[in-house]
C-alpha cells in the first residue's frame, strides 16, 4: 500500500514538472497562477527557480506587524501557507489555501481540518496523518499569507457591526473606524490618529474582548499609548467580538501628579497600582522625592492620608478615587545657570545658585568693564519660564476687568505690558543695588556700549544721533543742533528719556548722560487744529471790524458831504 502511495506521488511530480519543461519548449509561458517556472539559461549556472505566488503576494503589499507566533497563531478560512516534508521523500506544496470549512487538501494525507489549530498544532497534525506513508517525516508550515480577521465591535459606539481587518491588527486599530467613519472594508495601509481616538469619551482603560473559545481578555488603551506595553492592547482574534462602553461622569477615577513627568486622572480599573500608575504617568520628575507616596483617600467623609514606601507599591490595593500625589524633594537646582552679555572682559554663561546668586557676584565673575562699556544702562531680563514667575507680574486682561479707563487707556495699557516684559533694570555700578538683584536660571544680564552719542527725536526739524559733548550738555544745544523746533513742537514738553531704565524726566530734574534720548513732544493734535481754527477765525473777525470800521467811515463821509453841498447851496 505504502509503495503504490510513494509510486503516485512521484508519477504526479513527474508528469507536472514534465509539462512545464514541455510548455517552455514551445515558446509557452508559464501563466500567472503556475507555482514554478523553471529556466535552464546556462548563464545562471544551473536551475533558476522563479516562485510565482510569492510575487503574487510581494504584489498585494499586504502590511503585517511583527513576526507571527506559530505556537499562537490559529489558522482559519482563506490562510494561505506551504508545506515542507522531510522524510524518505522530500515533497514542498506551495498555494494551499484553507478552505472555507477549515480544510486543506493535499496529495499525501488527503482532507485535514486545521481550523482553530495554531501552526504548530497543525504540523502535528500532518505528520500524524502521512506517518502512514513517510518514515518519521518532518513536517514544517509556512504562512504565506494570513487571513484577513473578523470581529464584531458591539457597545455604545456610533458604527457596531462586523469589521474585516488585516491580520495581526490590535485592538486599538480594530475599533478606530466603528468610533470614527464606520469604514468597513480591509486595509493594511490605514492611517490613524491616536489623539482622535483617545479624544472620544469612552472608557479606553477596560474593553472587553470575547473570543470563540468563550475566553475573554481586556484592553487598557491608556497604559498602552503611555507605557508601550503590547499586552494592554492586544492582537485580535478572528471571531473577536469587542464591547466599548461610554465613559460616564459618575465612573470611578483614580489620578496621580505632583513631582511626575505626565499628570493625568483616569477611569479606574480594580487591577491599578501605585506602580503601574507611576509607568502610565512617565516616571519621576529629577525633582522627585523617591523615598515614599502619599495616598489620599476619602472615608467616611473625611479625608485619609497613606504614606507609601517604595517596596509596596506594586502590591498595595488602590480604591476608587485614590488620589496619588509624589513630592518633590527639597533641592537647588544644580543645572541654574545665568548669561553675561555686553561690555565686560569676560562674557559667557556662568553656574548659579537658583534665586541666591547675585547680580553683584555674577559681575564679579565676567571681570571688569571694558573700555566702551555703559555701565548705567544695563538691564537683566528674566527668563520668563514659569518657575521664574513673578508675584507681582503685571496682568494686563485682569486689569480691564477692574479698571474704569475708557478704550484709549486700556490700549495704553496693553502697549506698556508688551514694552516691560521680563525686564528688569539695574544700576551696574551701584553694588548695593546689585546685591540685592538676586538671579533664577535664565535670566540674562546686558552691559550695553557707549556710543557717545544722544538721540534727539519728535519735532525736531533734524531727528537723529549726536555727538555727546561734556562740555556742552544741554538740552538746548541738542535741539539747536538738530535743526531746532518744528512748526507742530510744544516748546513747553520737551523731555530727558534715560538710558537703561527709560525714565522720563524734565530737563530741570536730571543731567543729560551719554546714551539718554531727547524727546520734543507735539502740541495734541485736538488742541492743534482747536488753535489754527482760532487763529483763522481771528483774522476772519478782524477783517470784518476793519470792513464795517471803513464802511462807517465812508457813510459818515458821505452825510458830511452832503450836509456840505446843501450849505453851499443855501448861501
Amino acid at each position: 500500500m505504502k509503495l503504490i502511495k510513494l509510486l503516485t506521488l512521484a508519477a504526479t511530480f513527474v508528469l507536472f514538472v514534465g509539462t512545464q519543461l514541455h510548455a517552455q519548449s514551445n515558446g509557452e509561458e508559464a501563466t500567472a497562477q503556475s507555482p514554478f517556472d523553471f529556466d535552464l539559461n546556462s548563464s545562471f549556472g544551473g536551475l533558476f527557480f522563479q516562485d510565482q505566488i510569492g510575487l503574487q503576494i510581494a504584489r498585494s503589499g499586504v502590511n503585517i506587524e511583527g513576526v507571527i507566533d506559530k505556537d499562537k497563531y490559529r489558522l482559519g478560512s482563506n490562510d494561505l501557507i506551504s508545506i515542507d516534508i522531510k522524510g524518505s521523500q522530500p515533497v514542498q506544496m506551495r498555494g494551499i489555501v484553507v478552505n472555507p470549512q477549515g480544510e486543506i487538501v493535499i496529495p499525501v494525507g488527503g482532507i485535514i481540518n486545521v481550523s482553530g489549530k495554531t501552526i504548530t498544532e497543525a504540523q502535528n497534525e500532518i505528520k500524524k496523518r502521512i506517518s502512514e506513508t513517510f518514515k518519521d517525516p518532518k513536517v514544517e508550515i509556512s504562512l504565506d499569507k494570513p487571513k484577513p480577521v473578523t470581529v464584531h465591535i458591539n457597545g455604545e459606539v456610533p458604527h457596531p457591526g462586523k469589521y474585516i481587518l488585516p491580520a495581526q491588527s490590535r485592538v486599538d486599530f480594530a475599533i478606530y473606524q466603528s468610533i470614527t467613519d464606520g469604514q468597513r472594508s480591509p486595509n493594511a495601509e490605514a492611517v490613524y490618529s491616536a489623539s482622535d481616538l483617545l479624544n472620544q469619551s469612552y472608557s479606553f482603560r477596560n474593553i472587553v474582548i470575547s473570543h470563540k473559545d468563550g475566553t475573554k481578555d481586556t484592553a487598557d488603551l491608556i497604559s498602552y499609548y503611555n507605557t508601550g506595553q503590547f499586552d494592554k492592547n492586544p492582537f485580535v482574534r478572528d471571531g473577536d467580538a469587542i464591547t466599548i462602553y461610554q465613559a460616564q461622569t459618575n465612573d470611578d477615577r483614580v489620578s496621580v501628579s505632583g513631582a511626575v513627568r505626565s499628570p493625568f486622572e483616569v477611569h479606574f480599573l480594580k487591577t491599578d497600582t501605585p506602580y503601574s500608575l507611576l509607568q502610565i504617568a512617565g516616571g519621576f520628575n529629577n525633582d522627585a522625592d523617591t523615598s515614599a507616596l502619599i495616598i489620599l483617600r476619602r472615608s467616611n467623609g473625611s479625608i485619609n492620608q497613606i504614606k507609601l514606601s517604595p517596596n509596596k507599591w506594586k502590591n498595595f490595593k488602590l480604591e476608587p478615587n485614590d488620589r496619588i500625589i509624589v513630592q518633590k524633594k527639597e533641592r537647588t537646582k544644580e543645572a541654574a545657570s545665568a548669561w553675561i552679555s555686553g561690555e565686560v572682559t569676560m562674557p559667557g554663561n556662568f553656574p548659579i545658585i537658583n534665586g541666591s546668586t547675585t547680580a553683584y557676584e555674577l559681575l564679579k565673575w565676567a571681570g571688569n568693564f571694558t573700555n566702551q562699556a555703559l555701565p548705567h544702562a544695563g538691564y537683566l531680563i528674566r527668563s520668563g519660564s514659569i518657575e521664574n514667575e513673578l508675584p507681582n507680574k503685571f496682568n494686563a486682561d485682569l486689569m480691564k476687568r477692574t479698571s474704569d479707563q475708557l478704550v484709549q487707556g486700556l490700549e495704553y495699557l496693553e502697549v506698556e505690558n508688551q514694552l516691560s516684559q521680563n525686564r528688569v533694570h539695574v544700576d551696574l555700578t551701584d553694588n548695593e543695588q546689585l546685591q540685592q538683584v538676586k538671579l533664577f536660571d535664565g535670566d540674562r544680564l546686558f552691559v550695553p556700549r557707549d556710543e557717545n552719542t544722544v538721540f534727539v527725536f519728535g519735532q525736531v526739524n533734524n531727528p537723529g544721533y549726536f555727538p555727546y559733548d561734556d562740555g556742552r550738555n544741554s538740552v538746548t544745544n541738542y535741539i539747536l543742533r538738530a535743526g531746532g523746533f518744528s512748526l507742530a513742537a510744544d516748546q513747553k514738553r520737551v523731555y530727558i528719556i534715560k538710558a537703561g531704565n527709560k525714565a522720563w524726566y524734565k530737563p530741570a530734574n536730571t543731567t543729560l548722560q551719554s546714551g539718554d534720548m531727547i524727546f520734543v513732544d507735539r502740541e495734541p493734535y485736538d488742541e492743534l487744529n482747536a488753535k489754527r481754527s482760532y487763529q483763522v477765525q481771528r483774522e476772519q473777525l478782524k477783517n470784518t471790524r476793519i470792513q464795517l470800521i471803513m464802511t462807517a467811515l465812508t457813510t459818515i463821509t458821505s452825510i458830511v458831504t452832503t450836509l456840505v453841498a446843501i450849505d453851499v447851496i443855501r448861501k
